[in-house]
């Protein structure tokens, strides 16, 4: 069976981003798939180096997420990149695992993939967003370096999904980006549930909202620690989705 032929411009814009990327050791995420084709929880993980002849590349193996521990050698994976402009997806291997030398004086764990294979699209995957800017919820937001006497941020909700939470903060925006890529204790309580959302997540998106004064919209993408975490945290929005979508149509039908 012959291979099926790249895409050239998908190709070149590829290695483009990923060249940009590396250079500036921005993350990309990296998915481990089982034997049986099982995706596994997502790493967002800097990219530490992309070689622009062969394509292999050069991963950091973060030892603060323990869904991490599952990039050994051997492990297949696809690695996603997305940007403002780019959505794209590779499949490649662990080929090693070993130290990285960042800069002079510091040393990172990372792991090393070969050249990518089938460079394509990536859609985002459907996922179950719930707009809560009207239902008046909060989340609180805590750093694991404060000290425990230290009172966590509250912000208002703004929407919700199966994969991270939208957050609306009174601060300044470069307040905001010193925060971006730092991850976060979270904690939301969902109106009309019995459970709540209690899991890490990390800032990827920081947006000034041009027509508040102090204010900015905060993305967090949730760092699950393993996949029962994940799945248990998809079941609770698909529930809380389909009571918040009940509950509207219980009010069209009253209204009516």
């Amino acid at each position: 069976m012959s291979t099926p032929k790249q895409n050239p411009m998908m190709v070149k814009a590829w290695r483009a981003t990923l060249a940009e990327l590396a250079q500036h050791n921005r993350p990309v995420e990296v998915v481990p798939v089982t034997d049986g084709g099982v995706e596994l929880p997502r790493i967002r993980a800097r990219l530490l180096s992309a070689d622009a002849g062969d394509g292999s590349l050069v991963v950091e193996k973060p030892g603060s997420l323990k869904q991490a521990e599952v990039l050994t050698k051997g492990v297949a994976v696809e690695v996603y990149v997305i940007t403002a402009s780019t959505r794209m997806k590779a499949r490649s291997k662990v080929i090693d695992v070993g130290w990285f030398k960042l800069n002079a004086k510091t040393r990172v764990t990372a792991v090393r993939l070969q050249p990518v294979k089938g460079i394509a699209s990536a859609q985002r995957r459907a996922s179950f967003r719930v707009s809560t800017s009207a239902l008046g919820m909060t989340a609180e937001l805590r750093c694991p370096e404060w000290p425990e006497d230290r009172d966590p941020f509250t912000m208002r909700v703004l929407d919700l999904s199966d994969r991270g939470v939208g957050l609306s903060a009174a601060m300044e925006f470069e307040a905001g980006q010193q925060m971006e890529g730092k991850i976060y204790a979270v904690h939301v309580p969902l109106p009309g549930e019995d459970e709540s959302l209690d899991l890490e997540a990390r800032l990827v998106r920081v947006i000034d909202k041009q027509a508040e004064a102090n204010g900015v919209t905060l993305g967090f993408q949730f760092e699950f620690a393993d996949l029962n975490e994940q799945r248990r945290v998809e079941r609770i929005i698909q529930q809380f989705s389909a009571h918040q979508q009940r509950k509207q149509l219980q009010r069209m039908r009253g209204a009516g």
